[in-house]
């Protein structure tokens, strides 16, 4: 190492000293070279800060001049040697630079994992600005994986942190993120709202770069809401502003979207002129994915032009890219393109081919994100009743051990002396008092629990309800609504233990009756007006567990019932809870619609039939169905 730079090499040089150069150097390579001879300086005397300091700074530098591989080796290096040395407190920086190059080389799901150990370093370490990075990183992977409302939630933390620390610029990124998150979910005009908070604070900042890219933020968002007009107006204004940077790459995404507004227009070639001139950029800078962007673009433009043949090939190297860097967002889009490719040219078999494809994975990122929603649900609920059961019987056992050395201490004291009794009267006063203060504990802890998931669901219900409002396919509408409908049974059994903390059981009258007048109001319409609810429920109260599960059970039914039942005449939907035996529930549900078709009864049984027989499971019991006239289901339950 020492042969290797003899200009910079000094042995008298202090490894700090070379680092501080290596950051002030407004030339990148001869940064690298000052952080490689100050590292090589802090090994021989044995300075582990420093040597770890410039292994990251070292990455990090890699890092900005797209160099991954590099980035990655000298991150793990420095984790190696954080880990050899015990300085804990600097693995935080390159764990995050882990992140950032795998982000870059297209493994998102590891990299959310680095941000992750990065972030449980900086919490430890109370350095906020770096968790907030690592907060808005997350986010950003996560909105990559289609995962909006994980995404938000961390933009959120993000933006907290950087507006206590006053730190607008990085409060502008996070604004732009959640922007995005919004875009993709097609809330336009949150979109839109999040973009100009941008734009404000960063031309309050007089950042003429961070402000083009906010008019290209803008512009985009238009462009997604079907205004080409306002798109292309924001869009030149941040080209014209774009031009006069060095780092040409940011002209990349403006010229992208300026092409598919032109496009929208149906002025193909400004729009294919646009998409070249951004693709040669996208390829002077190893832009892959947004290569894979363009060519997308390009294909559209191509294929409305007949150019088949260009238009295949385009979109080809989409799809390869797309697998290549598991984006099934991109990928889907790809094949929609290659489908409307293969439709326009009269090439129906394989169109249909495409079709097929393109069905199969947007059903199927649905349903991962389904699963993961009620996955994640019960895990939490799961989580927080362990957490309350933990907690409840800590107390309990510091207050009997509490118990029993006042008692051996008074056994003493009284054997001693009964002069001593007033001394003993002090002591049980104040046991008394600090039971007390325990008691009042576990009821702060358990109200704050519920507290916590009820806000959990809430914002989950509040997220499914906006997906709902901007979708519109029915079918999906259908299957968020349910989803909802799920959510609500959960979260009046929390919103209960939340407002009375003083038991743990649910009286099931008023939980049911609520739970079906919102079922009732949340299908809304002409047809479901003239739907009668009969709800015959005695005055019983049931631990929270049995209650979710009937609740989630009589969800799913009454779902049914109203989707399915009734014509435009209306009918009834009865719910019925009554005691058969001292210890044993009667659960039925029925409808007076026109019953169950021929030709569904031996269909495979849909996602909420499934679920409520995991529930009767889960009550050790098993639903009984009666067909014509209407529906009607029965269950026998234990308590």
């Amino acid at each position: 190492m020492n042969n290797a730079y003899p200009f910079f090499y000094q042995d008298d040089q202090n490894p700090d000293s070379l680092l501080k150069k290596a950051k002030s150097s407004k030339d990148q390579l001869t940064g690298i070279k000052l952080a490689k001879q100050a590292w090589q300086n802090a090994n021989n005397t044995n300075n582990k800060i420093t040597l770890i300091k410039s292994l990251n700074f070292i990455s990090a530098s890699y890092w900005d001049l797209r160099k991954y591989d590099s980035a990655k080796v000298y991150a793990s290096n420095a984790l190696i040697a954080a880990g050899k040395y015990h300085v804990d407190s600097l693995s935080g920086d390159s764990w995050l630079n882990l992140g950032m190059a795998d982000y870059k080389m297209g493994a998102l799901k590891q990299s959310v994992d680095e941000y992750k150990k990065a972030a449980d370093i900086y919490k430890k370490t109370h350095k906020l600005s770096a968790l907030a990075t690592a907060f808005l990183n997350i986010g950003i992977c996560e909105r990559k994986l289609s995962q909006y409302s994980t995404a938000v939630d961390y933009f959120i933390r993000s933006s907290d942190i950087f507006e206590n620390l006053k730190d607008e610029e990085s409060l502008s990124y996070t604004y732009n993120s959640t922007a995005l998150c919004f875009g993709e979910l097609n809330n336009y005009p949150k979109a839109l709202s999040y973009n100009r908070k941008a734009l404000i604070i960063r031309q309050k900042l007089n950042d003429k770069r961070l402000v083009g890219l906010s008019l290209n933020n803008i512009g985009f968002a238009f462009n997604r809401y079907n205004q080409p007009d306002s798109a292309i107006y924001y869009l030149s204004k941040s080209l014209a502003i774009l031009r006069h940077e060095k780092d040409s790459s940011s002209m990349v995404f403006t010229l992208q979207n300026l092409g598919s507004s032109w496009k929208m227009k149906g002025d193909l070639e400004k729009a294919e002129g646009y998409i070249l001139r951004s693709q040669r950029i996208a390829t002077n800078y190893d832009m892959t994915e947004e290569l894979a962007r363009g060519n997308a673009d390009l294909a559209e433009v191509y294929t409305q032009q007949k150019k088949y043949k260009q238009a295949l090939a385009a979109i080809n190297n989409t799809i390869n890219t797309a697998q290549q860097l598991k984006l099934p967002e991109l990928l889907l889009e790809a094949y929609t393109i290659k489908f409307h490719l293969y439709e326009h040219s009269g090439d129906y078999k394989n169109a249909l081919l495409y079709d097929n494809k393109r069905s199969d994975l947007k059903d199927s990122l649905f349903t991962v994100a389904k699963q993961k929603t009620i996955d994640e649900l019960e895990i939490k609920y799961q989580t927080s009743q362990q957490e309350k059961d933990i907690s409840a019987l800590h107390l309990q056992n510091n207050l009997q051990k509490k118990i029993v050395r006042q008692q051996k201490l008074s056994i003493t004291v009284l054997i001693i002396s009964a002069v001593l009794l007033l001394l003993l009267f002090v002591i049980a006063y104040n046991s008394f008092r600090i039971k007390n203060k325990a008691n009042l504990r576990i009821q702060t802890l358990m109200r704050d629990m519920h507290h916590r998931v009820k806000n959990n669901l809430q914002i989950l219900s509040g997220l499914f309800a906006m997906q709902i409002e901007n979708l519109s396919d029915e079918k999906t509408k259908d299957a968020l609504r349910e989803n909802e409908s799920r959510l609500t049974s959960m979260n009046l059994i929390h919103n209960k233990l939340y407002l009375d903390n003083t038991t743990t059981k649910i009286e099931m009258n008023e939980y049911l009756t609520k739970l079906l007048t919102h079922l009732k109001d949340s299908f809304g319409g002409h047809k479901h007006n003239g739907i009668n609810l009969r709800i015959e429920v005695i005055n019983i109260m049931l631990e929270a567990d049995k209650a979710v599960a009937i609740g989630l059970i009589a969800n799913e039914l009454a779902t049914n019932a109203f989707k399915y039942a009734f014509t435009d005449k209306g009918g009834e939907i009865h719910l019925g809870l009554a005691l058969i035996e001292k210890s044993k529930l009667l659960l039925t549900l029925g409808d007076n619609g026109m019953g169950l078709k021929p030709e569904n009864k031996d269909k495979a049984p849909s996602f909420g039939l499934k679920l409520v027989n995991l529930m009767a499971r889960q009550l050790n019991s098993t639903l009984v169905v009666k067909n014509n006239p209407g529906v009607f289901y029965q269950m026998e339950i234990n308590i």
